[in-house]
């Protein structure tokens, strides 16, 4: 066992014992059933010093950040996030930070009406866990579901919160990118809109490599990728070097935006949706029977990223 995906191959082996799990490990979310006409997706996130912020991010930006993390997978399921728990460890009690920690938090909680319900409070370095309980409205969304001659769209910009990692702190390029490692956008509004008609969906947490891999392994099918058309900021290609910017657009995380497949039917509708919520939607390559391929310049392309892996980074 060396990595996440064989953590989770391990513990889907183990047996459940409830009717009501329509979904379980393997997806954003486990899907639950407790409601003949609606189901609920459950999904946690912990946030460490270290991996997921650094000491130079405020409070209010730890607790945007550690909220969006799990509000970006109930949008990557198509559904509405309604309630959440709290685990907190902090290495002492402060209320100046505490306070700051939630005026972060509760922006998103009176965008999205969430409602904080339960959690736990305990001492020892930094660490924010959240669990986020959200609702179905229309179809919930899974990685398992993308079909051949698929369209694949991502929304946003790709590769900027990465971009913000590897350039010096304090930079012009880092200052550039930084709000969005800082103050990603969950797309709910989206994921809602998709719900209807996308055969599949995940967030970009992991960098396209390993996430849109995940979509298509689980959906037992391929992939052909045209990396020119994945789209980053303006001046993305003037602050990040030639060899950085495969890591960036390819293997880095921390995005939080959707990718998702649908029918090529849909096109028109999409389009509409990225007029009226006023968000890029990029189609960036066609879901195929078989094999992962990348082309640069219409040329086949190995990429020698594979996404972010806490225990292989």
């Amino acid at each position: 066992m060396k990595s996440e995906s064989d953590f989770v191959k391990f513990l889907e082996k183990i047996k459940t014992f409830d009717k009501n799990i329509i979904k379980g490990i393997g997806d954003d979310c486990a899907v639950l059933k407790f409601h003949p006409k609606h189901k609920y997706v459950v999904t946690t996130d912990t946030s460490l010093l270290g991996p997921h912020f650094t000491k130079d991010y405020t409070p209010e930006e730890i607790g945007h950040k550690s909220l969006v993390t799990n509000i970006s997978d109930i949008a990557a399921m198509g559904c509405t996030p309604k309630y959440a728990l709290f685990a907190l460890t902090l290495p002492k009690m402060s209320a100046t930070w505490i306070n700051r920690f939630f005026k972060g938090v509760t922006k998103l909680l009176k965008k999205h009406k969430i409602s904080i319900i339960g959690g736990d409070t305990t001492k020892g370095p930094l660490s924010v866990s959240i669990t986020l309980i959200g609702e179905q409205k229309y179809k919930i969304l899974r990685r398992d579901k993308a079909k051949i001659n698929d369209d694949i769209y991502v929304t946003g910009n790709i590769g900027s919160a990465r971009a913000a990692l590897l350039l010096k702190r304090g930079s012009e390029g880092h200052n550039y990118f930084r709000k969005h490692l800082v103050n990603p956008i969950p797309r709910v509004n989206i994921g809602l809109e998709i719900s209807k008609f996308a055969s599949s969906c995940i967030d970009i947490s992991d960098g396209i490599a390993k996430d849109l891999k995940n979509i298509a392994i689980s959906s037992r099918k391929g992939f052909i990728v045209d990396v020119d058309k994945i789209p980053i900021k303006p001046k993305f290609n003037f602050y990040v070097s030639k060899k950085l910017r495969e890591i960036c657009i390819l293997g880095g995380g921390e995005d939080y935006e959707l990718c998702f497949t649908c029918d090529r039917k849909y096109s028109r509708i999409i389009n509409d949706l990225s007029n009226k919520y006023k968000i890029k939607i990029t189609k960036i390559g066609t879901i195929c029977k078989s094999g992962f391929s990348y082309r640069i310049h219409g040329k086949n392309y190995i990429p020698k990223v594979s996404g972010y892996d806490h225990f292989q980074s």
